[in-house]
């Protein structure tokens, strides 16, 4: 009598990673896209690095995407290093625990300089100013921070603007926090720019580019300068910390309005 079929379990592992995080998306030559949170609003940018093995992991979201990224870096040859655009909570997220995934041999994380304070210490919470922002918001936001991160993560070394890291060129981009940076690739102009601006709005929804707003900003005008900075390279596709990627020959007029447009 032949025996039952076989019934293949779905592993509840890949049922949450599904859950908060999206597949890889192509972007761009050797660029490819996480897209997690259950609204899909957190950026994570996988690069395949020349150095290698592997990829190069440029911002790690929310904490409940790590277990997504480690898996997306392992289909590619595993994870070089983690880059931090800037230290904030839904940055570094998923930091901690893909550092610690190398065991013996942690997988280095990288931010700029001027960012280790925040990746390290408070997660951006020492210069937000969440006052300025509606009591419902400034309520939602205190709960999805802590959704977010992950908690502080140990940096293993520093990057520079005009630090070359697999095939870009470090950017500095600060004025959201301190010591963001983007990555710019002059050979199709393509910029991975963390949160130089935002494409949501203080409850998650879609919106046209514009500047972050000032509750969250360290200094508003210097990251409105990193904006007009961002705009004068002139790319053609812009891969943000948040929805996106914009493209276009009109993106330099976009980003400029975007600048010009905050108050």
């Amino acid at each position: 009598m032949p025996g039952r079929p076989r019934v293949r379990r779905r592993d509840p592992r890949r049922l949450l990673h599904g859950l908060l995080t999206s597949a890889p998306e192509p972007v761009a030559d050797g660029v490819e896209l996480l897209r997690g949170g259950l609204t899909r609003t957190m950026n994570v940018v996988l690069i395949d690095d020349p150095g290698g093995p592997g990829v190069v992991v440029l911002d790690s979201g929310e904490a409940g995407m790590a277990a997504a990224i480690l898996a997306a870096g392992r289909a590619r040859g595993g994870i070089s290093r983690v880059v931090l655009g800037h230290g904030d909570t839904d940055h570094r997220g998923g930091a901690p625990a893909i550092r610690a995934a190398g065991g013996e041999r942690p997988i280095p994380v990288l931010c700029h300089a001027d960012a280790v304070a925040q990746a390290e210490g408070s997660g951006g919470r020492d210069y937000w100013r969440p006052e300025l922002l509606p009591p419902a918001v400034r309520r939602f936001h205190a709960v999805m921070h802590h959704v977010w991160d992950g908690g502080p993560v140990t940096i293993d070394g520093t990057v520079a603007a005009g630090d070359e890291i697999a095939g870009f060129r470090v950017i500095d981009l600060p004025g959201h926090a301190p010591g963001q940076i983007g990555l710019w690739r002059e050979r199709d102009r393509l910029a991975l720019v963390s949160d130089a601006f935002y494409m949501t709005d203080m409850w998650g929804r879609p919106q046209e580019p514009a500047l972050p707003l000032p509750a969250y900003n360290q200094d508003t005008g210097l990251a409105r300068a990193s904006l007009r900075a961002l705009a004068a390279l002139d790319p053609l596709v812009v891969v943000p910390g948040h929805l996106g990627p914009l493209r276009g020959t009109d993106l330099r007029a976009r980003l400029e309005h975007a600048a010009d447009a905050a108050g």
